[in-house]
């Protein structure tokens, strides 16, 4: 009988690229609000942006477990800085977030990575742990995962144990018996390490591992490598 039961992964830069991703869904922001509010446009400039996000996680360093209030609230931030009236710029922050949201979900998967996902439901239960905000069923790939929980949805973001936690209870597993699959090699590989997952590292965009941190000893290049992997924790 396996003793794998439970295959976590992160998603951005797991399952596809973010960066550009999300370049992509601030211009698409950025070029609504310029095309239906065109006198708020000006709020928004990259250092104004950039001031009223370190202002607001100064006031509240919790923004960072909860990156959709950060975008929303830093936005509306922003408009009422520049002039507008609260009630106002809440509505186009909010209408604007649904624009950005929508782009920021338009991702381009890395190689085999809805393949590999296919194969491995078949045999076990998957689950998906982001401080993101990713929208699985927007993507396309809900029905590959059993749960997905987030830094929004916990409270919490990687590296501390509750979405982690949350995981191993959703499956109904012990720690022992799942495995997580991720690119951070602190919020991801080593935090699920120190709750006693098994843990892959899945370095897809060639980043350098930490020194300070103890190198896994599982990692990948290419999400078709995965599936050979796994039935090394059935031992």
């Amino acid at each position: 009988m396996s003793m794998l039961k439970l295959i976590t992964f992160d998603l951005d830069n797991t399952l596809w690229p973010v960066d550009e991703v999300i370049r992509h869904a601030e211009k698409t922001c950025s070029d609504w609000i310029a095309a239906n509010h065109p006198d708020a446009a000006a709020a928004l400039s990259a250092e104004r942006v950039r001031a009223v996000r370190t202002a607001l996680l100064k006031e509240k360093p919790e923004y960072l477990d909860n990156l959709t209030a950060l975008r929303q609230d830093a936005m509306s931030r922003a408009f009422t800085d520049h002039g507008f009236q609260q009630k106002q710029a809440r509505r186009i922050a909010m209408d604007a977030f649904k624009v950005f949201h929508e782009a920021r979900n338009q991702v381009s998967f890395f190689p085999g990575a809805r393949e590999v996902l296919e194969q491995l439901a078949d045999s076990y239960t998957l689950g998906a742990l982001t401080n993101g905000n990713a929208d699985l069923k927007m993507i396309g790939i809900a029905d590959l995962f059993a749960f997905h929980h987030s830094a929004e949805t916990i409270g919490k973001r990687k590296p501390a144990p509750d979405m982690f936690a949350a995981a191993l209870s959703s499956a109904g597993v012990h720690a022992h018996q799942a495995v997580h699959v991720g690119d951070h090699p602190l919020e991801d590989v080593h935090a699920a390490r120190e709750h006693g997952m098994h843990s892959v590292w899945a370095n897809l965009i060639n980043l350098p591992w930490p020194v300070e941190l103890d190198r896994p000893r599982h990692h990948i290049h290419n999400l078709h490598e995965l599936p050979d992997l796994v039935p090394l924790f059935d031992d």
